[in-house]
């Protein structure tokens, strides 16, 4: 009995000692990810890795007791799944462990405007405002192209997506210019002169409403003019009593009054439009006097009243563009110059012109010292191709410095020197939109007839001396 207890004490120990040796000298090897397992980061941030700890029976071990090797494919410029792999060698032996990082980008892209409204026009229902964006993105640089537009409730409104799906709106603020008011105008003059027992020509009105659509069935006359009887006659000119306009028809007796009624005036302003351009055409609506702008785009911000002179019903006609002298250097340079503006006068009027003037006119001598004989290869060509050139035979002095008061007199006369009277102005001095009400109510209480030009009208040419 006592040998089988003792067997039982020693097999006991043994065991003991077994189980101690095991948990003494035997490893037990845990490898820990720092921070999560599974991790996400935005496109172009800094990734930093957290690294591993390394336990042994639930100790940790120092770094300098084993090496780490780790291999990955991450690229944090470029959205994906990427992973990071620990290879550690500690006692000889290999652990290994891996992280998974996804690369996102969740960032919309932005949308920028060069306006936050935009005008509409009432009459064609169009944009007028010159609406620019663009759009960017952190991950997808510009996407401009992938801009969408949407008009409604009023707005513009302007979608875009990246690759990701990130979505950016702008909205844009439609604001609708008023509606233009209808426009009532007498065709020819308020004043006309017929010779007695001669006849009277009636040239009615021009009557449209704020779109330019005719609307003359609605302009109602009264008056009579007898034609075999000396004396003034009126005529009045109604549209459902909105605007009453007036006409003066005074039958003389050639015998006995001056025949102006046979001369024509031809005004003509050079070099607009620009700052008194606008005091110039309502000064010419007063009268009623219908002209002919010689237009250049020396003043930008002035350049949509050749839309104004255009709807007004006076010519608009090619200047030049730049206005320096140097554009006779070649044939080339003077019609890129003369192009470039005729393109200009299509933007506001809707079409291109046939009539122009030379700067300096075509009797300049100026353009000698650019290229000699330029101005006799010019004028030729540009009439062969079907454009018509216009000088002048009465000037107004008011390029040469002449104040309001010469500039009255140099007009006044000389248009008695001629019966169709080219008169040069230029739109740009104040002198000359100072003294234009003095002239014109001379010239037309005297029964002077006013037109503007066209391809059939007199080009009083000068001489071309080069």
């Amino acid at each position: 009995m006592k040998k089988v207890v003792l067997v039982i004490i020693i097999v006991f120990l043994i065991s003991l000692g077994i189980g101690a040796y095991l948990l003494l000298f035997n490893d037990h090897i845990e490898l820990i990810l720092n921070g999560e397992k599974e991790i996400t980061i935005e496109v172009n941030n800094e990734y930093k890795d957290l690294g591993i700890t390394l336990k042994n029976n639930n100790k940790e071990i120092p770094n300098n007791k084993y090496t780490i090797n780790k291999k990955d494919n991450l690229d944090t410029n470029k959205t994906g799944n990427y992973y990071i792999e620990y290879t550690i060698n500690y006692k000889n032996k290999d652990y290994n462990i891996t992280r998974n990082i996804k690369v996102v980008d969740t960032t919309p892209p932005t949308i920028e405007v060069n306006m936050e409204e935009v005008q509409k026009d009432y009459c064609t229902n169009k944009i007028s405002s010159d609406l620019k964006y663009t759009a960017n993105d952190n991950y997808d640089g510009d996407i401009t192209d992938k801009i969408e537009t949407i008009e409604e409730n009023d707005n513009i409104i302007l979608k875009v997506k990246d690759s990701s799906n990130n979505e950016t709106t702008k909205i844009i603020k439609i604001n609708y210019k008023e509606k233009p008011s209808n426009k009532f105008t007498l065709n020819g003059n308020n004043k006309v002169y017929v010779p007695i027992n001669g006849t009277y020509k009636e040239s009615g009105t021009k009557y449209t409403d704020g779109c330019g659509n005719k609307l003359n069935d609605k302009v109602k006359i009264t008056g009579e003019v007898n034609t075999k009887e000396l004396g003034t006659y009126k005529l009045t000119y109604e549209v459902n009593d909105e605007k009453t306009l007036t006409r003066n028809i005074i039958v003389y007796d050639p015998s006995t009054n001056i025949k102006t009624s046979s001369k024509v005036i031809y005004l003509t302003f050079d070099d607009g439009p620009g700052y008194y351009t606008n005091k110039i055409l309502n000064i010419l609506d007063k009268y009623n006097v219908k002209a002919t702008f010689f237009v250049t785009h020396q003043f930008p911000s002035y350049l949509s009243l050749i839309k104004t002179e255009h709807e007004k019903g006076h010519t608009v006609a090619l200047h030049t563009y730049t206005h320096k002298y140097d554009i006779y250097t070649s044939v080339d340079t003077y019609l890129n110059d003369f192009n470039k503006m005729n393109e200009v006068i299509k933007e506001y009027t809707g079409s291109y012109t046939k009539l122009f003037r030379f700067p300096g006119g075509s009797s300049n001598t100026v353009s000698k010292s650019y290229n000699k004989g330029i101005m006799t290869t010019l004028a030729n060509k540009m009439q062969e191709d079907g454009y018509v050139y216009f000088d002048w035979n009465v000037s107004s002095g008011d390029a040469s410095g002449a104040g309001s008061s010469k500039i009255y007199n140099n007009v006044i006369n000389g248009v008695k020197k001629c019966d169709k009277c080219v008169v040069l102005m230029h739109d740009i001095k104040s002198t000359t939109a100072n003294a234009l009400d003095d002239i014109l109510n001379t010239l037309t209480s005297n029964g002077y007839t006013f037109d503007s030009l066209n391809e059939n009208s007199p080009t009083a040419h000068h001489g071309i001396n080069n």
